[in-house]
């Protein structure tokens, strides 16, 4: 978490839990308001001083058979549309490549200072999909994102072609780390 002011209020979204809360404790230890969201756990809706957990997962549609809804729409709900998201973690174990063009279609980022997310690039197997990609991070590149860190998973080992599938990677609006320059 980079540029996080200190002692100022600060609002965090995060999906993906599982059973790991430790960065969203973390967070919760330093004032941050957190929306944390996973259909495929229970959990209850309060946990520590500010974090509201949801059974809902972060989907391109709403979908009746996983509850899940569009970011544009999970930001509204929570009367968020046109509120600073500081930090976005997403962590949905594939389905974060087929909600990018939803989120940027939709404009979803335009109020995200910092994007965390696990890329699942096993579903990168041919020419197209690495143009599709570099597509998507041309786009996010016109919304002033940056990429500040990148890390493969180790968590897995090689898959096929002996590369790594899983990244870790976090973008930041070239505004906020530049201090608005």
């Amino acid at each position: 978490m980079d540029n996080l002011p200190l002692g100022k209020p600060c609002l965090m979204y995060s999906f993906g839990i599982a059973n790991d809360w430790a960065f969203e404790d973390f967070m919760d230890y330093w004032g941050c308001k957190i929306h944390a969201h996973d259909p495929s756990v229970d959990f209850p809706a309060k946990r520590g001083d500010q974090i509201s957990f949801y059974k809902l997962g972060l989907g391109t549609v709403t979908e009746p058979t996983m509850p899940s809804d569009t970011l544009a729409n999970i930001f509204q709900m929570n009367g968020h549309s046109n509120a600073t998201i500081d930090y976005l973690k997403i962590d949905i174990e594939g389905h974060e490549l087929p909600g990018f063009p939803n989120w940027l279609e939709t404009n979803a980022l335009d109020n995200v200072n910092q994007l965390a997310l696990e890329l699942h690039l096993n579903i990168m197997t041919d020419v197209m999909n690495h143009i599709w990609l570099l597509d998507l991070m041309q786009q996010m590149y016109k919304l002033n994102f940056r990429l500040i860190s990148h890390e493969v998973n180790m968590a897995v080992g090689p898959q096929q072609h002996k590369l790594y599938n899983l990244m870790d990677v976090t973008f930041m609006k070239d505004n906020v780390w530049n201090n608005g320059a």
